[in-house]
């Protein structure tokens, strides 16, 4: 677990921090996103304070992870224990409907364990994830995450 607080891992471009300062539907759904990525990056094991029980994560469960929180949990176990000082940039939010987010962020790490079947080297990762996420009373109830993983293994078995 990183020494660093999960709230301080997370940054916002201007663009993005207005549209959470502002008193919308738009801002309480990304702020909503925001707690869900929090408690992401803190302990996998209180991911059922911000996503639903039958949460579906498409991208994960085309990887053939096990679908629903559990499914979600052990991915996230994965990823906090392999690279847990991950900091991510929220670049651009777009909103579809009060329940729709869409967002680009921008996300570094240091590989210090087994990641993606690769053993840590201590690189240095950089890589972009757009998400899309559907909410519901608060809680992502689904994710359609887009990640180029080729592009992450790439940069983990690079020489040093």
């Amino acid at each position: 677990m990183s020494a660093t607080p999960a709230p301080e891992r997370i940054e916002l471009s201007p663009v993005v921090k207005a549209v959470l300062e502002a008193d919308s539907p738009k801002s309480q759904l990304l702020k909503d996103f925001v707690r869900y990525l929090e408690v992401l990056l803190a302990d996998p094991a209180g991911l059922d304070s911000a996503v639903t029980p039958d949460v579906r994560c498409y991208e994960l469960e085309g990887m053939g992870y096990p679908r629903g929180l559990e499914g979600f949990r052990m991915f996230r176990r994965q990823v906090n224990a392999a690279i847990p000082d991950e900091h991510i940039l929220i670049t651009a939010v777009r909103f579809e409907g009060d329940d729709i987010i869409e967002a680009d962020m921008e996300m570094s790490a240091t590989a210090v364990g087994e990641f993606m079947g690769i053993r840590a080297s201590g690189q240095k990762i950089r890589f972009d994830v757009h998400a899309r996420s559907r909410f519901v009373d608060g809680k992502m109830a689904e994710r359609w995450d887009q990640v180029d993983f080729e592009d992450i293994k790439r940069q983990l078995t690079r020489p040093q």
